[in-house]
């Protein structure tokens, strides 16, 4: 019973009595009975921190663990890329019986740096560099054995032997040219044939700027492979930019700042190609790296996200790992051999 709400008569004569005096010395009346503590604050959310799941965006693969990682890393270092072909032409690409992935993007997107850390060469030119808009003229074939051994060279001496040399269990990366400013027509008529036509490539990975985000002639490109039916995955390069443009890595707020500028870019590029395509959603994961920074002070040498897109190229080969990071076996023995078809 509260005392403060009795008339003021009776509760008068209430507190004359000597039993109710008593019971004032031990109870402390003013508060409601009823009254409960205030709810406590929401407790403020974990800042991110840099993973495999926080750098990317994965909608239709599953995100690779340490394991995975572990294992394209030393696929990809374990030797050398063996320089393979040139062509100018989709024509005069060379039969084989290797699974091949294609990269390509926007003239001077990071194309060649990227392929560069990609085979663990970041100061190496096997992709050419250059400031100069459009300097990859052809479509050039890096074989990536995993550290497979070549087989014997032919008698005769000639450039399609690197082919008869080079290992099953090895996949082919082609370092396509550039489109937009800088490119001229008749490179991308050769590599729409080949992006439209070979037979033995897994996955076409397009690179987007993270700096500066789609452009009209990306938006245009990704919906025609999704028209086409053309198996794809956007790597949003220089993702540096947006994490730690300093010298220093981020501190821990600066990172999860980066970490949500890249999950809000990301969920633009997604919103203009569905308006795009008319609403429908586009399922494609979205992978972010750097070939200039490392994931920290201690591991300068293994680039951010750099990883990440060497299980993607496995995953597309069917070159992955088992989940006790060993190399599979005979996936590689049933890839025939397919001839083109002359253009």
């Amino acid at each position: 019973m509260d005392i403060l709400r009795l008339p003021t008569a009776l509760r008068s004569s209430l507190l004359r009595q000597p039993a109710v005096q008593r019971l004032l010395h031990t109870t402390t009346y003013g508060a409601p009975h009823n009254d409960v503590p205030p709810p406590a604050l929401p407790a403020a959310p974990a800042l991110l921190t840099l993973s495999s799941s926080t750098l990317n965006s994965y909608q239709v693969g599953l995100v690779p663990t340490s394991t995975h990682l572990r294992f394209a890393n030393a696929y990809f270092t374990a030797a050398p890329p063996e320089y393979l072909f040139t062509s100018p032409y989709f024509r005069s690409f060379p039969p084989s019986s290797h699974p091949e992935v294609a990269f390509l993007g926007r003239s001077n997107v990071g194309k060649s740096s990227l392929l560069n850390a990609l085979f663990g060469r970041p100061n190496m030119k096997d992709a050419h560099v250059s400031k100069r808009p459009g300097r990859t003229r052809t479509m050039n074939g890096f074989g990536v054995s995993g550290g497979l051994a070549l087989g014997a060279a032919p008698k005769e001496a000639q450039r399609e032997a690197v082919w008869r040399r080079f290992p099953r269990g090895g996949c082919v990366v082609v370092d396509m040219p550039g489109y937009g400013g800088g490119s001229r027509e008749i490179w991308g008529r050769e590599a729409m044939k080949y992006l439209e036509s070979r037979k033995q490539l897994r996955r076409t990975f397009v690179l987007v700027d993270a700096e500066h985000g789609l452009k009209r002639t990306d938006v245009e490109f990704l919906t025609h492979l999704r028209r086409r039916g053309i198996a794809h995955q956007i790597i949003l390069s220089k993702a540096d930019k947006l994490l730690y443009p300093a010298a220093r890595p981020p501190g821990p707020l600066k990172l999860n700042n980066g970490l949500l500028k890249l999950r809000d870019l990301c969920g633009t590029i997604r919103s203009t190609l569905n308006e795009e395509a008319g609403g429908r959603d586009a399922m494609v994961d979205i992978l972010c790296c750097s070939a200039e920074k490392g994931l920290d002070e201690r591991s300068r040498h293994r680039r951010l996200g750099i990883d990440e897109v060497r299980w993607a190229v496995l995953t597309a080969c069917g070159l992955e790992c088992d989940e006790n990071g060993a190399r599979k076996k005979g996936l590689s023995q049933d890839i025939k051999i397919l001839e083109e078809e002359e253009e």
